[in-house]
Formats: C-alpha cells, structure tokens, sequence
C-alpha cells in the first residue's frame, strides 16, 4: 500500500510539474515579429536573451556575437523609418528548452523599394521561464534569373 502511495504521490508531483508553467512559444515569437515591426527598443529587448552572448547574421554573412551589438543594431536600424519588412512565419517548432520558427520575409530599403527576400531563422531558449532568442539568422534567396529567350 506504501509503494503505491509514493508512486501516486511521485506521479502528481510530476504532473503538476507539466508545461502549464511555460510559456506559449508563438506568444512571444508573435510579440518579437510585432516589436521589429513597431521599431520598438524596448519591446524587442524584453523578447531577447538577457545573457552576453547573442548572434545575429545578416543576410550578407557579417556576424555580431554580442548582445550589446545587436541591440545597438536595432536601435539605429528602427531609428530609420524608411524600411519595410514583411514576414511571413512558414514553420514553428517548440521544445522543452529550445524552440525555432522560419520565416520567409521581403524586406525593402523604402516603402517603394524593389523587394528582396530572404529566410530567417529565429532559436529561442527557455531562460528564467521566459522564452528569450539567442540565435537570428538571415540567408538571403537570390531572385530568379531572367528568363532566356
């Protein structure tokens, strides 16, 4: 009769351990999306690893590898009100501690800008119960070649 009193008791603990705790991973990927769109600092660092250590490449393969840099990155970036991009999240996958999303976006320099696309892939870790990115990176798809006549 013990052994099944410390089971049961040893299977609610566990139960009550389940992931009601953790946050909802599109919640925050959606709030990350909206803060880049509002060009809002302070809502995009609330979405970000609050560690040192961060990466960010860009379309052209240049690296920053500190927190501290991108977000002096995205200060200046959504000081200019000129950009447009849109986004497009294709897939989203959610683990324990780490979850990812792609998305496929069209950026352009000004409203009227020629749209060039790329991928983008989001990591998020699990940091003090907080879904918090780690890893953004961009890879740009070339536009199509010119149809041959």
């Amino acid at each position: 009769m013990m052994k099944h009193l410390i089971a049961f008791a040893f299977a609610f603990l566990i139960a009550g351990c389940d992931t009601a705790s953790k946050p909802d991973f599109r919640k925050v990927l959606d709030a990350h999306l909206a803060a880049i769109a509002a060009r809002d600092l302070e809502a995009y660092e609330a979405t970000i690893t609050s560690g040192e250590e961060m990466t960010l490449i860009f379309p052209n393969g240049e690296t920053l590898e500190k927190r501290d840099d991108v977000v002096a990155f995205h200060k200046e970036w959504f000081a200019d009100p000129s950009w447009r991009m849109d986004p497009e999240i294709v897939k989203v996958s959610g683990g324990e501690d780490l979850s990812y999303a792609l998305i496929k976006y069209d950026y352009r320099d000004t409203p009227e800008g020629e749209p060039r696309a790329a991928w983008l892939v989001l990591i998020f870790k699990l940091e003090n119960g907080a879904w918090r990115l780690l890893h953004d990176q961009n890879t740009r798809i070339p536009p199509p070649a010119p149809a041959s006549e």
